[in-house]
């Protein structure tokens, strides 16, 4: 009896793959292990018999005592029991669902890309849409705008041909970048060939935002009143503040034009070391204003001293001049060019 139940211990404890000597403990440890592996709602209908085995094989040693446990023969080997390989009937069934599977995940693949196809064109063709309609929208604003623009000049250019002043105020004010188109800087050309040039008309239009070629433009145009211009615009219209060198050529009929405080404000902003023409400089010698001889003679003495030798009997009578500051460039300029040539200060 007593080798049956050694025996039927060592069985069992290789069932739930123990060792002998196992305790109490370690058996419902291997079962509840074995359990959560072997039991037919994990491992299906093929894992009953497993189950069935570790489930018997668990309920006979539970119910031993520690002592009883003990009698399994020492040096008993521990491995599973042989178990019986069954033909599994089902096998044939089970390949056929698994190639049916196989190809329903290769229809709903090929169905997938399809779908991504038709979206992806589907997208394409919105995009096309989109731009055409974006297209058209900008072709039919930008006709608006220009409409509103041809509106907008149209007024504008009938107030800038307005007799009040403060009419053309007004219009000078909202003119802005739209100053650099033709038909304005026509309007603005008239406006200041005909009309009074007032400190305000004269602000307005040197602050406004003109292209270099477009200043030159109205400048050329504006030449012949270039004695009834303020500073503020005789500057803005040759660029004297703009860091850019002027043109030596219109400078030199500005200046032919321009009162005492234009011709300071010319000379002084004189581009290189090119003089005026010799009918401009002599223009400007025989005039006797402090305000126009002194900037001049300053000039000519610090830019081109070669030009005095020209107009030294002119230089001589301004000794008499007088002013003293007229008397003392005079001089100065005179010693420079002894002889007709310049000497080294």
């Amino acid at each position: 009896m007593n080798v049956n139940l050694s025996a039927e211990v060592a069985y069992s404890l290789r069932v739930l793959g123990l060792a002998p000597g196992a305790t109490a403990a370690d058996v419902r440890s291997a079962f509840r292990r074995l359990a959560r592996t072997c039991h037919p709602d994990v491992a299906g209908r093929q894992g009953s018999f497993r189950f069935q085995e570790i489930t018997g094989a668990y309920t006979f040693l539970k119910g031993l005592s520690a002592e009883e446990l003990k009698r399994c023969p020492t040096g008993t080997s521990v491995r599973q029991p042989a178990r019986r390989s069954w033909p599994d009937p089902f096998a044939w069934y089970r390949r056929r669902a698994e190639r049916a599977q196989a190809r329903a995940e290769a229809v709903r693949e090929a169905e997938r890309q399809e779908e991504e196809r038709r979206s992806r064109m589907r997208g394409e063709r919105v995009v096309r849409v989109l731009e055409r309609y974006e297209r058209a929208l900008s072709e039919h604003w930008a006709q608006v705008e220009e409409e509103a623009d041809r509106g907008f000049l149209g007024e504008l250019l009938v107030r800038l041909a307005s007799p009040v002043a403060a009419v053309r105020h007004l219009a000078l004010g909202r003119l802005g970048m739209l100053a650099n188109r033709a038909e304005i800087l026509r309007a603005l050309g008239e406006l200041l060939s005909r009309h009074e040039i007032d400190d305000r008309t004269a602000r307005l239009v040197a602050d406004l935002p003109l292209r270099p070629e477009c200043r030159r433009r109205l400048a050329e145009e504006l030449a012949c009143r270039a004695g009834d211009m303020p500073d503020p615009l005789l500057s803005a219209l040759l660029g004297l503040r703009t860091g850019v060198e002027p043109d030596p050529g219109l400078m030199d009929r500005y200046l032919a034009q321009t009162k005492a405080g234009g011709a300071a404000l010319l000379l002084r902003y004189w581009p290189g070391c090119v003089p005026p023409s010799d009918k401009v400089l002599l223009r400007l010698l025989n005039r006797d204003d402090e305000h126009v001889l002194v900037p001049l003679l300053c000039t000519m003495k610090q830019r081109f001293p070669t030009a005095a030798h020209r107009f030294r009997e002119r230089l001589e009578s301004l000794l008499e001049h007088p002013s003293p500051a007229v008397r003392v460039w005079s001089r100065a300029l005179l010693t420079r060019t002894a002889g007709g040539q310049p000497v080294r200060p």
